[in-house]
């Protein structure tokens, strides 16, 4: 006997080793078996459901097809065509109508089933084009799979088509699957017992490399292949799991593309978008809603809550009641006072029944006031032209009257005329500079600007002017060098209109005006001890026409647009402008430079 064989006998015959081995086998058997067990289910679950996706996918392609030929409106029962159908599909067919109502079917009489709306495979495919569902039947005692399409003509949805089959085959694989795997499994138990424990240590490592696999797939770890070395059976599963893997990855990439594609959307849309559902609460909003409402969290918050608003809420009752799009104007005055047109189109599941409501809010604040300032600008130089026109005409029909030989009396006139037209000429200078502005025809030109100089000539300019209301007027420049970026002739312009403006409401005292640092800033300032601005009209000044006191100002022969000149210059500069003033206090107007 060979030193091999006597070491066998030897094993054999020790009843130490007998157990060893025998607990061992036993241990090891029991460990297969269960990893059998779980791979067995798992791979008959996922070779189940490869077999039903692909039958599914068969089912779908006949349905196509057949529904070419299908008249959906036709007169008379279609249960002679659907078996007909049944020959060449090998599946039961079902035609149903819109509203679920069976037009025919291969194996029943249609006339007396029932209506097949609320089928599961109808319903989705109602919403989605296609739809399956697998129900047990209690009568044959198996599965059947059934399979619907949608099908929409030129005038809309025409019906669907079903098709059925039993899951006995498919079964019936699965359980001789089944049979073969615990075949090999019992084949392996009455192996030999060092046999049989590689062959559990090699079960054990592909199930646990499955295992392992199916984790990081539920942690999100698409990317990665299982592998399976020489792995028999458990190949089929590490392809199933490999396309599942995918699949997966695919339609996460499909649905991030898509969610990045509407946050997008969602970001740079310019109107206010709320998606609300059914029971008026926010599902969906666009960067452009939580701007215009000031809120940061709208999704999932009543949307009562976002928009108090009595004609918004008519609308939406309104469309709720009318199920069909609704438009009306609104004013908002949260968290400012604004208007929007506001469009609420209702949104229904299966074209009946509502799901929700999109609103979307169109601001059109801007187009609101912009109408204002036409409405106030149109009044504004009516009444601006309306006083010298109206002086110009009744002076000159005074000396076509006959005035005209009394010289002392005609010279009087005619300077009114004159003064007359030339503050119509004035206002239209000024009207004119301000739309070059606005429209850019007047453009800054920055060169480094000595202020001293600027300052000597507006002193030369309005010395006069203050002198014959003996007023004092004098520039406060710091010491030389002091030079700016600026457009000089359109600093002139700034400080002559400013220092012109300050002259005009100073009774007494004086004005003040030139540069200054404070905090390291520096600014440029025109100061007088006139009759001040109530704080109230802060806010207004440099609005074309407006005036504090209205009859003060044209009395003086002030066009109301001075002030509007010297706003849009500054703006120009891209400088920042102050006013501080108080009743009987005086004026002080701060021009910060940098």
């Amino acid at each position: 006997m060979s030193k091999r064989g006597e070491a066998w006998d030897i094993m054999s015959n020790s009843p130490a080793k007998r157990g060893i081995f025998r607990r061992i086998f036993i241990t090891y058997s029991l460990i297969l078996l269960i990893a059998a067990i779980i791979t067995e289910l798992s791979i008959t679950d996922a070779v189940r459901e490869n077999h039903i996706k692909d039958l599914q996918h068969n089912l779908a392609v006949q349905a196509n097809l057949i529904s070419k030929d299908i008249p959906f409106k036709a007169s008379s029962p279609l249960d002679e065509l659907c078996r007909k159908l049944k020959e060449t599909t090998g599946a039961r067919v079902t035609i149903i109508a819109p509203d679920g109502k069976v037009l025919g079917d291969s194996e029943t009489d249609s006339t007396r089933m029932e209506n097949h709306g609320h089928r599961q495979e109808i319903q989705q495919a109602a919403l989605d084009g296609a739809g399956m569902s697998v129900r047990f039947s209690n009568t044959l005692k198996y599965d059947f799979l059934y399979v619907a399409i949608r099908i929409t003509g030129a005038a809309g949805p025409e019906g669907f088509v079903r098709l059925s089959m039993p899951l006995k085959d498919v079964d019936h694989s699965i359980n001789l699957l089944r049979i073969k795997i615990l075949s090999v499994v019992l084949s392996i138990l009455l192996a030999a017992g060092l046999v049989s424990l590689l062959q559990i240590e090699r079960i054990r490592r592909l199930t646990a490399r499955i295992r392992d696999f199916s984790r990081s797939l539920a942690r999100g770890e698409l990317g990665r292949k299982l592998y399976l070395e020489q792995a028999g059976e458990f190949d089929e599963i590490a392809e199933s799991l490999n396309a599942m893997s995918e699949e997966l990855k695919n339609s996460i990439t499909a649905h991030e593309e898509e969610k990045r594609r509407l946050n997008v959307i969602l970001r740079n849309i310019p109107d206010a978008l709320f998606m609300i559902d059914a029971d008026n609460t926010v599902r969906l909003s666009s960067l452009a809603a939580r701007k215009l409402f000031g809120e940061t969290a709208l999704q999932g918050r009543p949307f009562i809550e976002v928009v108090r608003n009595t004609e918004f809420l008519s609308l939406m009752e309104e469309v709720r009641k009318q199920r069909k799009t609704g438009v009306a104007e609104v004013k908002l005055d949260s968290p400012l006072e604004q208007y929007c047109v506001v469009q609420v189109s209702p949104l229904f599941y299966n074209e009946r029944e509502l799901s929700g409501f999109v609103a979307i809010f169109h601001d059109i604040t801007q187009l609101k006031r912009l109408e204002e300032t036409r409405k106030d600008f149109v009044a504004n130089i009516s009444h601006e032209l309306k006083t010298p026109v109206a002086a110009i005409t009744g002076f000159a029909e005074t000396l076509l009257e006959g005035a005209l030989d009394d010289r002392e009396h005609a010279v009087k006139f005619l300077k009114t005329i004159k003064s007359n037209s030339e503050r119509i000429n004035s206002l239209i200078d000024d009207l004119m500079t301000i739309s070059k502005i606005e429209l850019g025809v007047i453009k800054v030109e920055k060169s480094s600007v000595d202020l001293q100089d600027v300052a000597d000539h507006v002193l030369a300019l309005l010395r006069n002017k203050a002198a014959e209301k003996n007023l004092t007027i004098q520039a406060r420049i710091l010491p030389a060098p002091r030079t700016v970026a600026a457009d000089r002739d359109r600093l002139i312009q700034i400080l002559t209109n400013l220092v012109d403006n300050a002259i005009k409401f100073t009774e007494k005292g004086g004005v003040t005006f030139g540069d200054a640092e404070e905090n390291g800033a520096t600014y440029l300032f025109v100061e007088d001890t006139g009759i001040g601005i109530p704080h109230k009209h802060l806010p207004r000044i440099g609005e074309r026409f407006y005036r504090v006191d209205p009859g003060r100002s044209r009395n003086m022969g002030g066009t109301g647009l001075g002030l509007a000149i010297v706003k849009h210059l500054v703006k120009a500069h891209g400088w920042d402008m102050q006013i501080e003033s108080a009743p009987g206090r005086g004026t002080k107007v701060r021009i910060f430079i940098s």
